[in-house]
């Protein structure tokens, strides 16, 4: 698609600027090479009307690219968000499974529950970003899908085994864990292949911002001296036309340039600011799941869960990488939450590895670990949403305007071209 669009562009720019050459050429001859008054007045005519008539038709059109690529950045940068959310609804349904898993059969009914609703969501979401993004993405998606139906699997086994009391559950789960860390991969492609999204669709606005200045100053200058060789020619201080033509170029050009340049820095702000803000808080919330998931497993596998405690360091490094870039940006209750939850692991962690105390460690991580980790997933959950709809907002919004901008340059153009006719038609008219 962009290739072709490409094309096209490049068709449109050589067709231009053949038509521009040969349009200069014939200014220039008869300017400089001696024709006569009326030869001249022609070819300023000329001359003018072609070049108001692609201001018109190319800011236009360019405008009009502008705001679809704006639309593009906004609908990736949705994606993008959807996307996330479905990652981290995906690690935040594994680390509740391990959770319940670790208190040996009896479940937590709520957080059962909410396991259930969290791979539910992860399904739907998955179906419907699966329909608005490129199929590159879409079958990448599609991959994932499958493997929740696996993954929800091997929970169910974990648990059946982990009720009747055998310790193959474990193995279960595990495994599980490891489909999780597959599909976080895949996931994670897919949100970079969504950013580079984003940031295409920007610059392709930016540089569609361009054909309305390069032809309307170009326009402007034309008709200034055009109507100054006129008025120095023949004498007379005003052509009214073309002096119309001159101020009614100018406005729509600044107009024109103040509207397009207000889209472009609106949703460039809303990129750099809203939307990457809510993208570090998912990261958090995604990397804050699989400390937790790795809190009980390490746990689950007593004696053997080195493993799992590595795994909770780097996810933990991860998580507050996110959270102080995040604290950075204003937001700075989430990294205080968590520096409440790791306070808490490292006391389940001196219990289990330094006194020896599994059954200790096990009661404060179902308890007040937990309850430090809820109450930081309550509060990132409620940024990350909050940012998410105003980067949702401000990206959607940002075009606005660009439609209404769009006629008006079209509309514009075809009368600096009408009055470019009537105001150098005068002065041939005395020749008659």
């Amino acid at each position: 698609m962009a290739g072709a669009q490409s094309t096209g562009q490049g068709s449109v720019m050589q067709s231009f600027g053949r038509l521009m050459g040969r349009s200069v050429r014939g200014l220039t001859r008869g300017l400089l090479t001696g024709g006569s008054t009326p030869t001249r007045l022609r070819a300023w005519m000329v001359a003018t009307t072609v070049v108001a008539v692609l201001f018109g038709v190319l800011g236009a059109l360019g405008i009009g690219r502008r705001d679809a690529s704006l639309g593009d950045a906004s609908a990736a940068s949705q994606q993008l968000i959807a996307v996330q959310d479905i990652q981290v609804r995906l690690v935040h349904a594994d680390a509740l499974a391990t959770e319940n898993y670790l208190r040996g059969g009896i479940e937590d009914a709520t957080k059962r529950a909410t396991y259930v609703s969290e791979l539910a969501a992860v399904s739907d979401g998955l179906v419907q970003a699966g329909n608005r993004v490129l199929p590159r993405e879409a079958t990448k998606l599609a991959t994932v899908s499958t493997a929740v139906s696996d993954y929800a699997g091997l929970v169910e086994q974990a648990r059946a085994n982990n009720r009747q009391g055998f310790p193959v559950g474990a193995a279960y789960l595990r495994v599980a864990n490891v489909r999780v860390i597959d599909m976080e991969k895949t996931l994670r492609e897919v949100e970079l292949s969504l950013r580079h999204q984003v940031n295409d669709s920007l610059d392709r606005a930016d540089k569609a911002g361009a054909w309305l200045h390069i032809f309307g100053w170009f326009l402007l200058l034309l008709v200034l001296v055009g109507g100054g060789w006129v008025a120095f020619h023949f004498r007379r201080l005003l052509n009214v036309p073309l002096a119309l033509a001159a101020v009614l170029t100018l406005v729509i050009v600044v107009m024109a340039a103040r509207v397009q340049g207000s889209a472009m820095s609106e949703a460039e702000a809303a990129a750099a600011s809203t939307l990457q803000s809510a993208d570090l808080a998912a990261q958090a919330r995604s990397a804050a799941f699989d400390a937790h998931t790795q809190e009980s497993l390490t746990l689950i596998n007593r004696g053997n869960g080195a493993v799992n405690e590595a795994g909770w360091k780097t996810a933990a490094s991860a998580t507050t990488t996110a959270l102080r870039t995040l604290c950075d940006r204003g937001e700075c209750e989430p990294q205080r939450k968590f520096d409440a939850y790791a306070q808490q692991y490292t006391s389940v962690r001196t219990l289990d590895n330094v006194d020896g105390d599994w059954d200790a460690a096990v009661q404060l991580s179902l308890g007040e670990a937990s309850a430090a980790f809820e109450a930081f997933a309550s509060t990132t959950q409620q940024v990350t949403a909050g940012l998410g709809s105003e980067a949702d907002s401000s990206m959607s919004t940002s075009s606005n305007g660009l439609g209404a901008i769009r006629v008006l340059v079209l509309l514009g153009g075809f009368l600096v071209a009408a009055l470019a006719l009537a105001g150098y038609g005068q002065r041939l008219r005395e020749y008659r």
